[in-house]
């Protein structure tokens, strides 16, 4: 067995004797490989001409003394070898060492890690010995350690390039991509329109292709771009042709106007005060579209001079205000009469944005009149729950107009509008996120695709129209992460957006499933800055009704920056929620999900009665800008709170079924101790135990019954669809059947019949001003009067829990 075991040998002996040397290989090791002839030039022929990623040359050996045989097993190192006259010879192994590093980066570069070592094995690694006595009499230890230190630098290599071309780092979380330095931008702007490396105007430069003219041509230092000289006749040629061509566009191109009836539906400026004033105190202070100061500027001009105002100007007055009905309160009747107007506002703003010659709006006011036009759309309930289309129109117009740049790469861009570019990327970046996430689509945007830095921690009156740029730009002093400005909610929603796009990306990937340990540590990130950003906002709380433009936020604006960023939570572990009741592994998610929706619905401002007032309850207390959105808005905000009221439902359900499987606990006997337990007792019918119900059963139901309310509050502002509220309805008489141990098919049918007739009572009482036709006919067929008999859900979210609604009545 001795004699068999294997043993290594050194490479030019066999074993037995010494062997016939090979001559040094020339060639490089692909050409050797794929034998052909190698010009042996770096790289060679062959290999550029078959694209091959190495061409790597073997150094030749250097010379060693005459070693002579030596047994089998002697060891490979460089030891003490009997030659034929007796003599002892030493093998020097520094040859045989510093080959088989070579063999190890060359296996390397081709194999494992091509390219690690340049695109043909050019690059190196630095000396192997540590040391000069290591290098003159290196040992197999010391080759070895090289070796193994050789692979912890490749290691290294490869880590940093991993990480440089992943969007994750240590941590899991996403950075946002961030160049250090400003770069020379792929594409130019022409006419304030960015056009990228591969369009057209960026193949030729005209003036280079025909030939330089001096007297012609000149270079304009302020844009540095080659232009016509003035006073040249072909210059004054030059302007006529544009003159005539700006006259036949004008005579082709109608603009649009605002229609005299738009503009007489205007309410007076005290009422546009207080709408104006709504909006501030909501949206504006977590998606930043306005440049507050500027804005009050053209409001008031507006009021001073009306006819004078332009169409922008008065677009974005009128959506802002439309934006702020909702919650506008008053005493007198100018309420239904604002609802109905806003809706004639929005419907105008669409049709300025879309009418013919789009190229003129295609601007930063047009782009900020699309971004409130897609909000009021949400807010207002105006064809609010398809936003995923608009949304990519509207990313591809900021990209268009080159926001997706970051300013700094243009030097000429001045500070005030460098600034306002990065909070309105910001928007739409929001914006796209949360229709995505609304529609079940991809974002169609990565990380790869802009470099547009976050916004800076600055207030409005930091910035203004007439600071410059270059030097300016840099001047301008950006306020400590820790104090509070009007940008600081942008700036907290936008560090999590890198991770809610790779969310998005995951939940709806075609290829691929999941992974539960990716969704525990996305989800474990956005849940730690949801509550990094409760602690650090709330010193900064401020009661409604101060004024907007003091740095200050209010309960709805955290209200909503938590729940825009919990609902990608609430998304993401929603997958695993019904597998949680079968398998323990994901009952995490199961949890998760509870406490987020629990999170969602409950109100913005605390109850002042917290011990009166059951959770979720919003009864006999007056509504707040929360509740406000809760009843007006569609969109994301339907989505948010359909997907969080289904959760609590089915989790409640879930506890009442695992309640009611354990066993019933044995009731003491009370009476043990009485005198008349001494004589004999009565035969007695055994009583059923009572209802097993889980410890937290009245507070979840009471979400429940709060959001029925909410449904129907729904209803009475205008809201057509009635499905909330049937399910809701249903929901809770399957809850009540389940915790009572009652047929709960039959309590749902009963609580569908009654819940129908409630929505036709509230519709009618609703809309009794306004001749719809809504009386009830001899048959008593109401419900097909308001479109009840088709129970279809129009593409709300809803349908995605009512399974088998879809088919009822046609």
């Amino acid at each position: 067995m001795e004699a068999q075991r294997p043993s290594l040998q050194l490479a030019n002996t066999d074993g037995t004797g010494p062997v016939k040397r090979r001559r040094a290989a020339l060639s490089c090791v692909e050409c050797r490989r794929r034998k052909v002839k190698c010009d042996r030039e770096r790289p060679c022929g062959p290999c550029t001409r078959s694209k091959s990623p190495t061409c790597t040359f073997r150094p030749p050996p250097k010379p060693n003394p005459q070693v002579i045989g030596r047994p089998v097993n002697s060891p490979i190192s460089g030891s003490t070898s009997q030659s034929q006259d007796g003599s002892t010879l030493v093998s020097p192994p520094q040859a045989t060492a510093t080959n088989q590093t070579h063999d190890f980066d060359s296996m390397l570069n081709r194999y494992i890690a091509p390219g690690i070592f340049g695109v043909h094995g050019k690059g190196t690694l630095g000396p192997l010995p540590r040391s000069q006595d290591e290098a003159s009499n290196p040992t197999p230890a010391t080759t070895i350690r090289s070796l193994v230190d050789r692979v912890r630098d490749l290691e290294g290599r490869l880590t940093a390039l991993s990480e440089g071309s992943s969007s994750g780092d240590s941590s899991g979380s996403i950075n946002m991509p961030i160049r250090d330095a400003p770069c020379a931008p792929a594409g130019q702007f022409v006419k304030s329109k960015f056009y990228g490396e591969s369009h057209w105007v960026n193949c030729i430069e005209p003036y280079e292709a025909l030939g330089h003219i001096d007297e012609t041509i000149t270079i304009n230092p302020s844009t540095n771009r080659t232009e016509f000289t003035k006073s040249t006749k072909l210059y004054a040629a030059m302007l006529e042709c544009k003159r005539m061509a700006r006259s036949i566009k004008s005579a082709r191109v109608s603009h649009p106007t605002l229609s005299p009836e738009i503009q007489a539906s205007i309410p007076p400026k005290d009422v546009c005060d207080q709408l104006v004033k709504c909006y501030l105190r909501t949206f504006e202070g977590v998606f930043r579209v306005l440049h507050i100061p500027t804005f009050m500027s053209e409001y008031e001009h507006y009021w001073t001079n009306t006819a004078a105002a332009k169409p922008s100007v008065l677009t974005k007055i009128l959506l802002v205000c439309a934006i702020g009905v909702p919650f506008y309160t008053s005493t007198n009747s100018t309420q239904p009469r604002l609802h109905s107007q806003c809706t004639l506002w929005i419907h105008a703003a669409e049709s300025w944005l879309s009418a013919p010659h789009e190229k003129s709006r295609l601007n930063m006011a047009g782009l900020q009149i699309h971004i409130l036009l897609l909000l009021a759309r949400q807010i207002c309930s105006v064809d609010g729950d398809l936003m995923w289309i608009p949304a990519g129109a509207l990313l591809r117009s900021a990209m268009h107009l080159g926001l997706h740049r970051d300013p700094a790469n243009f030097p000429k861009i001045s500070v005030f509008h460098g600034e306002m570019r990065r909070r309105l990327w910001a928007t739409v970046l929001e914006i796209t996120a949360q229709s995505s996430l609304d529609m079940g689509m991809p974002p169609l945007i990565s990380l790869q695709d802009f470099d547009t830095r976050p916004p800076l921690n600055v207030n409005d009156e930091d910035i203004g129209e007439k600071m410059g740029g270059g030097a300016e730009m840099k001047a301008l002093e950006e306020r400590p992460a820790e104090e509070f400005t009007q940008t600081s909610i942008q700036i907290a929603m936008n560090q999590t957006l890198s991770t809610r796009l790779e969310i998005i990306r995951l939940i709806n990937n075609l290829r691929s499933e999941m992974s539960y340990d990716d969704v525990l540590s996305l989800g474990t990130q956005l849940l730690a800055s949801c509550r990094t950003n409760g602690h650090r906002f709330q010193p900064h709380l401020t009661p409604p009704s101060t004024s907007p433009s003091l740095p200050t936020t209010t309960p709805f604006q955290l209200k909503l920056l938590d729940v825009l960023v919990r609902r990608f939570i609430l998304c993401l572990h929603r997958p695993f929620f019904a597998k949680a009741t079968t398998n323990p592994k994901y009952y995490y998610s199961r949890k998760i999900c509870l406490d987020t929706s629990i999170s969602i619905l409950n109100p913005a401002s605390p109850s002042p009665n917290p011990s009166d007032t059951p959770l979720g309850s919003n009864e006999s207390e007056p509504e707040d800008d929360w509740q406000r959105l809760m009843t007006h808005g569609v969109g994301f905000v339907k989505s948010f709170f359909l997907y969080s009221i289904s959760t609590v439902y089915l989790e409640l359900a879930a506890r009442i079924e695992e309640a009611q499987e354990e066993p019933p606990m044995p009731v003491p006997a009370s009476h043990a101790s009485s005198p008349s337990a001494a004589l004999p007792a009565r035969p007695t019918i055994p009583s059923p135990p009572p209802p097993l119900l889980p410890p937290d059963f009245q507070a979840l139901r009471s979400l429940l019954v709060a959001a029925k309310h909410t449904a129907e509050s729904r209803v009475r502002r205008g809201e057509t669809n009635a499905k909330g509220v049937l399910f809701l309805a249903c929901a809770l008489a399957r809850i009540d059947a389940l915790a009572a141990r009652s047929d709960a098919e039959a309590a749902v049918l009963e609580a569908a019949e009654n819940g129908v007739a409630e929505c036709a009572s509230i519709m009618r009482f609703a809309n009794a001003d306004a001749d719809l036709g809504l009386a009830v006919d001899g048959d008593g067929r109401f419900d097909e009067n308001l479109g009840f008999g088709g129970l279809g859900f129009e593409g709300s979210p809803e349908s995605w829990f009512v399974g088998g609604w879809d088919g009822v009545g046609g």
